[in-house]
């Protein structure tokens, strides 16, 4: 088995897209009609958007990365409604092992992708929830959240930090376990995380835009798992996202991998591989 490496780390901010219907129903062309309809059925165009974005971008990464041609990638999902790739076969199994992950909030879509490891993103827009405090916030978490982890939130004095704090959290549970593929309806409480304490100093003292935190642990009922590894990184000053990779079967290395940032990709290179199904 070859060596694990990360392949893409990239962004789409879709607050600056924006088509009009004609363009817009034209780009729908440009991706499996099952889900082009699955998109039209959003409530909101933001969230059409994001999904469409979502899908292009997964496209573009086998185009530009692996050679394919537009018209023969096919994409599917798992019962756990995961995006996967079900051709080109040539890229399933064998000694390349390409493992891809999306996530979309606010104004921005990312995707992830590597080889011969697991792979989760996850991306947030720092925002209370309509009608709630921070409290009532922590409140309605509480049975996601361990006591270490709460505490860890409720610590800073100034409610903005509290809530960057909380969506940091979130953040890398999401991220963790849309890499194992086992979903929310997990324990969440087992999966504890203990940030490191020069990171937590910086957190808020340096400009996040410019720093990556890779120091977390995660800890499975309440054994430390540093084998994973995470990524944690601000696009801008509202959104919030992390990655968490480790090799195939919880055992390979990836101290070998290089941190990055991500790649935030205009509308034209996204476009730059399509052509209508």
């Amino acid at each position: 088995m070859n060596s694990a490496k990360i392949t893409a780390r990239w962004a789409f901010n879709v607050s600056e897209w924006n088509p009009s219907d004609k363009q817009y129903n034209q780009t729908l062309l440009c991706v499996q009609p099952e889900e082009s309809e699955r998109i039209k059925r959003f409530k909101f165009f933001n969230d059409s958007k994001l999904a469409l974005a979502g899908r292009l971008l997964t496209r573009y990464l086998f185009c530009k990365v692996y050679e394919c041609d537009w018209r023969e990638i096919r994409l599917g999902r798992t019962k756990e409604n995961k995006p996967i790739l079900l051709k080109p076969k040539a890229l399933i199994g064998g000694n390349k092992y390409v493992n891809f992950n999306i996530s979309h909030h606010g104004n921005w879509v990312v995707l992830v992708a590597g080889e011969n490891c697991q792979i989760g993103v996850d991306v947030a827009e720092i925002e209370k929830f309509s009608n709630k405090t921070i409290q009532q916030m922590f409140e309605i978490f509480k049975d996601q959240f361990s006591e270490h982890e709460l505490s860890v939130m409720t610590t800073p004095q100034e409610e903005s930090q509290q809530l960057h704090m909380f969506y940091r959290h979130w953040c890398l549970k999401e991220s963790y376990v849309k890499a194992v593929g086992v979903g929310l309806a997990t324990n969440l409480k087992s999966i504890e995380f203990h940030l490191s304490d020069e990171e937590r100093e910086n957190f808020f003292t340096v400009d996040n835009s410019k720093i990556i935190n890779t120091k977390t642990t995660v800890y499975i009922n309440n054994k430390p798992q540093r084998q994973w590894k995470f990524e944690e990184m601000y696009l801008d000053e509202l959104h919030l996202v992390g990655i968490a990779y480790c090799g195939l079967n919880n055992c390979e290395d990836c101290s070998n991998i290089e941190i990055d940032g991500f790649n935030k990709i205009e509308l034209e290179e996204l476009l730059k591989y399509s052509k209508e199904l």
